[in-house]
């Protein structure tokens, strides 16, 4: 699986937020860092995944996917700790 660092300025008290939290979980497995950055293990190709979670912004939002091979290194909730030790692991996927 290959795992990224997602962010996006969607406001969280929208109905796109919310459709791009949906995404999200059809894409893999992921964890919220904060209301706008989330970490994602999935097998799809960037490009799918990006699109996936662009389909649901406007002009005035940002998204951006930021893949990532190495080990992370960060302090916080120990949900995101777990996370982390979970798909560092994982098998990587063939990605485009």
């Amino acid at each position: 699986m290959d795992r990224y660092i997602i962010t996006c300025d969607i406001p969280a008290d929208t109905e796109r937020y919310d459709k791009v939290l949906q995404a999200l979980s059809k894409c893999g497995s992921f964890t919220r860092v904060t209301d706008s950055t989330w970490l994602v293990a999935t097998r799809l190709p960037t490009r799918e995944l990006f699109l996936r979670l662009r389909m649901h912004t406007h002009a005035q939002d940002t998204l951006y996917l930021l893949r990532f091979d190495e080990a992370l290194e960060g302090f916080g909730p120990r949900r995101i700790n777990q996370w982390i030790e979970l798909t560092e692991n994982q098998p990587r996927a063939a990605n485009g």
